[in-house]
């Protein structure tokens, strides 16, 4: 990071964010030595007008940041010095100190954590500050620089660190050194790569502050934020384009489809939920934002959850940008389409009220534990049990794994199923 960073925010227009008249505290936290890093480049872009926060066991490195809030801890083992790259000391020393952590996000409903996976502090402590945020009620984001891919070690820890970090963060997006020289260029210097790294951080962490504070044409409640990106995030994909002129609108697009995040290996292709921002001059029309925002949305297969926000800024001029952010779920629902009954069995049904049917469902090996749970359910059951009913059944056995059903491999936990659903497992009947 260095001084030359563009300030992505305009100091004017955002510093009325320091008073928190939304009721709706946000806090920048970094984890470990390149968390650090991402949040000082932060403080030389003015980027001050949300709380931030540093975490490391490093004392030196802690002591060193331009951060407004520091946080230390594990110096009984480690004597101040850092982790060496282990990451199960980061973990054990960042549970240790969970007491700590817990009160620096008490009442914070939004975190932006920032760490580096490759090891030690960062790679270990960061899943368990998501973690422990999730459990206060936050929504937490995640950049997260990724080692080269060349550094094979520390590249298959931080994929390890990476899957983890997911578990507990809404949304997840990696930063792969790999991805500097296409940011910077060829001809770019090593400082110069990285601030650009450290502008797409600023990017995103700038998008959904607007969109939580700042009042604009299009604006969006944070409590549907917080439902849309309630769930646990997947893949991600990440990106950001900007034009001018009179068609600046279009040609911020055609900069956001090209831009270097979207290309990278890990990306995701397509979006269960997808966050469209854009910021322009007062000549955004309409029908431009509802064309182009149809056009992003189409291009990453958007799901029905799609959040978009629209501010006009007349220091912009005739500048258009474009930042969007899209997850893949990691809990996906199974299509109601799948457990629905058709028309003509419905009527079949109908014909005959008094005559029952057998589930084609029925489990025919069954465990002594599970007769005899049966049994007792039965012996509870006795007099409801001797009602006629017309039960239907959902769909043959060989079709119940639905969307799952094009996966090489089935996912099994203690001998059942798990790609098909609980109810479809155990068996349970619809009264017509």
């Amino acid at each position: 990071m260095n001084t030359n960073q563009e300030t992505f925010f305009e100091t004017n227009d955002d510093s009325s964010l320091n008073n928190n008249s939304f009721g709706i505290r946000a806090k920048v936290i970094g984890v470990g030595g390149a968390g650090i890093s991402l949040v000082d480049g932060l403080r030389f872009d003015n980027f001050d007008f949300v709380d931030n926060l540093i975490i490391d066991v490093d004392i030196k490195a802690v002591a060193d940041s331009l951060a407004s809030q520091k946080l230390t801890f594990g110096r009984r083992h480690t004597r101040g010095m850092g982790t060496g790259g282990d990451v199960n000391l980061g973990k054990r020393l960042a549970e240790e100190e969970k007491d700590k952590i817990r009160k620096e996000l008490e009442g914070v409903d939004l975190i932006f954590l920032l760490a580096g996976l490759g090891g030690g502090v960062g790679g270990g402590a960061a899943p368990v500050v998501a973690r422990l945020a999730r459990e206060h009620g936050a929504l937490v984001f995640a950049f997260t620089p990724l080692p080269f891919s060349w550094e094979k070690t520390r590249h298959a820890q931080a994929e390890e660190c990476l899957s983890e970090l997911r578990k507990h963060a809404n949304a997840v997006i990696p930063l792969p050194n790999d991805s500097l020289l296409q940011m910077g260029g060829e001809d770019s210097t090593a400082l110069e790569c990285f601030a650009e790294a450290g502008r797409n951080v600023s990017r995103g962490i700038a998008a959904i502050c607007n969109i939580v504070y700042k009042k604009g044409m299009i604006d969006v409640d944070f409590s549907y934020l917080r439902k849309v990106f309630s769930g646990r995030g997947g893949r991600t994909l990440f990106g950001y384009g900007k034009g001018s002129g009179t068609e600046g609108l279009r040609e911020a697009l055609r900069d956001l489809l090209v831009c270097p995040m979207l290309h990278m290996p890990d990306v995701s292709k397509a979006a269960d939920i997808l966050l469209i921002f854009i910021q322009g001059g007062t000549s955004l029309s309409m029908s431009g934002l509802q064309s182009v925002s149809k056009e992003i949305r189409d291009s990453f297969k958007a799901g029905e959850d799609v959040v978009f926000g629209a501010h006009v800024d007349e220091n912009l001029g005739e500048e258009v940008k474009i930042t969007i952010l899209g997850v893949t779920s990691l809990d996906p629902l199974v299509p109601t389409a799948d457990v629905a009954p058709v028309a003509q069995q419905v009527l079949e049904l109908g014909k005959n009220p008094k005559q029952s049917h057998r589930s084609k469902l029925e489990i025919t090996n069954t465990s002594p534990e599970k007769t005899s749970s049966m049994a007792t359910r039965k012996k509870r059951g006795r007099k409801s049990d001797n009602k006629e009913q017309n039960t239907f059944f959902f769909m043959e056995a060989e079709n119940q794994r639905g969307i799952f059903d094009d996966l090489p491999s089935r996912n099994m936990y203690e001998g059942e199923d798990l790609d098909v659903p609980s109810y479809l497992r155990r068996g349970v009947k619809i009264v017509i």
